[in-house]
């Protein structure tokens, strides 16, 4: 089509909507949900060690000083990672996919916000717990939309993690943390399942 001569707008538009189809829509997974899975969960669960084994348990919303930049980092890779899941379903989604994402957008960048704000030293729990809890109830959604269209592991999976950590208690924060390595998990073994046989080295 490039080389047949001048392109008209329509075409570009076309060329536009086929590029983002593929993007939406690859023949291979992408590893960047994988990988942020992977990069969050460990992250967060290593936030959630140093919490749960604090000689104190700290109040709700259970954050020590010390691990809120590790939490930060945490969620802006959790973000990522939930943002590639949601892309999982396709246009089996829908508005109700649609929906849950842009929930978990709105609810990760207030967690992440509210942790900063809490690194800057200006601490306000409720905040911190509201957009926390937000960013819980998206994810819980997004899972739900994953199981309604057929992709059952990784939408338990996802649905598992948001859900312990809405029970206000510390040490649930592990199994968020350990729900998202297996959801980083889950993804890269299903990549590299459908990887080219000549890609995968022995």
């Amino acid at each position: 089509m490039l080389d047949a001569g001048p392109l008209r707008a329509r075409d570009w538009l076309d060329l536009a909507r086929g590029a983002l189809d593929a993007w939406l829509h690859p023949a291979t997974p992408s590893r960047v949900p994988a990988v942020a899975a992977l990069v969050g969960g460990g992250l967060w669960t290593v936030v959630a060690a140093a919490v749960v084994f604090q000689p104190v348990p700290p109040d709700w919303p259970g954050y020590v000083a010390e691990v809120v930049p590790l939490a930060l980092v945490a969620v802006a890779f959790l973000l990522v990672a939930i943002l590639g899941c949601a892309l999982r379903a396709g246009d089996r989604g829908g508005r109700a996919m649609a929906f849950a994402a842009a929930l978990c957008v709105l609810g990760y960048l207030a967690w992440m916000a509210a942790l900063a704000a809490t690194v800057a030293g200006i601490a306000d729990g409720p905040t911190l717990a509201a957009a926390q809890t937000l960013a819980m109830i998206g994810t819980t959604l997004v899972g739900a939309v994953l199981v309604r269209a057929g992709d059952e592991t990784v939408g338990l999976l996802v649905v598992a993690g948001p859900v312990a950590m809405l029970i206000p208690w510390t040490l649930t924060w592990l199994a968020f943390g350990a729900a998202w390595t297996a959801v980083g998990i889950a993804l890269a073994m299903e990549r590299r399942s459908r990887l080219p046989e000549r890609w995968i080295t022995p």
